[in-house]
């Protein structure tokens, strides 16, 4: 089986590492000239792996059973385990939250790269998709790659790990909320949950 992953970030790449795992022949579509931009900028650096409380309850929205199935297939106590496979400590901090002992963001990432090198993972560099067609064999993915004429990328399977919308400057610019409309699926109106506050004024600087 050949699985086509749009997007190299963190998702991507813990579903690519996962699939090939399972015997998959694996291929990643990054739109960057690198993987895994904005987990160096995750938890101010240091990468923050998950929280050890993490729990359906947790969660707001309509559908709370799609998180219970997410996390009843891949728990936090799973989460510390795929990274400890691949050689990545962990230390728990204040409010639950679970960091890399070496503080870096950095190492995370260094480990899921070489993880993808030594098990023959395909990357493909600067594919931005721009189409998936579903074909009775399989899918069609369109490639604006900056060649003279678009590319074609066929498989049997497409996870699309494209990220959100929270830091376009790292490749997450709604791409991925496009893509899947496209398959017919429903987007709803997306929302900042995480943001800073600039306040003005002397006593608002202090606190």
């Amino acid at each position: 089986m050949t699985v086509i992953i749009i997007g190299g970030g963190a998702s991507g790449l813990v579903a690519a590492i996962t699939a090939r795992r399972f015997g998959a022949q694996v291929t990643i579509l990054e739109k960057n000239p690198r993987l895994g931009k904005k987990i160096l900028a995750t938890g101010n650096g240091r990468c923050n792996l998950t929280n050890i409380d993490t729990c359906a309850d947790c969660y707001n929205g309509a559908a709370p059973e799609f998180v219970e199935g997410i996390l009843s297939q891949f728990n936090v106590k799973k989460t510390i385990g795929f990274f400890e496979k691949l050689g990545i400590a962990h230390k728990v901090e204040d409010a639950g939250k679970v960091f890399p002992m070496s503080d870096q963001a950095s190492s995370v990432l260094d480990v899921l790269r070489y993880e993808v090198e030594q098990t023959g993972i395909e990357v493909v560099y600067n594919a931005r998709v721009i189409g998936i067609n579903k074909r009775p064999d399989g899918f069609e993915l369109e490639l604006e790659d900056g060649a003279d004429q678009n590319r074609i990328i066929k498989g049997d399977q497409v996870i699309l790990a494209a990220g959100g919308k929270a830091m376009p400057v790292s490749g997450s610019n709604g791409d991925g909320f496009r893509l899947a409309q496209k398959q017919g699926h429903t987007i709803k109106e997306v929302f900042p949950a995480l943001v800073p506050l600039k306040l003005e004024g002397r006593f608002f600087k202090s606190i």
